[in-house]
């Protein structure tokens, strides 16, 4: 009686070499991070610029740089929360306190922080001191926000 020998393949033989995994994984996201990024990015933009007529001036001029500062931080300061930056809400605010606009990052998302950003002008530029001279002229000139801002964070969860 002769005996048979059974072979069983082997993994490789039957799938072949295995792609190279990615050398990159920093570049891997949550779905929906990106454009909650990006939707933050212009919704501040936009809240912040359309309330001109509340401060009492002509135009709110955002500087990029202030927008870019802004983003790295917020980003930054969400990546530690349990929903990512989704979870955020973004107050905010001018220097003396008055709310300027309030965003929400991911309507669809529970918010798990708050974050408090306030903005103050730029007192070097010749806008601010003319404006100081001439009263009647203050609500026709722009305000330009200096790229010097306070970023709270609060949780709205217990930390353990």
């Amino acid at each position: 009686m002769e005996r048979v020998k059974v072979m069983r393949p082997n993994l490789y033989d039957v799938l072949g070499p295995l792609d190279k995994a990615p050398a990159d994984y920093g570049s891997f996201e949550v779905e929906g991070e990106a454009a909650a990024r990006e939707s933050l990015v212009e919704e501040l933009t936009r809240e912040v610029r359309g309330r001109a007529g509340v401060l009492g001036v002509g135009e709110v001029v955002v500087p990029p740089e202030l927008i870019q500062a802004v983003k790295e931080d917020v980003l930054r300061l969400g990546e530690s929360e349990p929903c990512g930056l989704r979870g955020g809400v973004l107050h905010v605010r001018y220097q003396d306190g008055q709310e300027m606009a309030r965003v929400v990052v991911d309507p669809c998302m529970p918010n798990t922080f708050d974050l408090f950003l306030t903005l103050q002008p730029d007192t070097t530029t010749w806008y601010h001191k003319m404006g100081r001279l001439i009263k009647p002229l203050r609500k026709s000139s722009p305000l330009l926000l200096s790229t010097t801002y306070v970023l709270e964070k609060r949780k709205l969860y217990p930390e353990e």
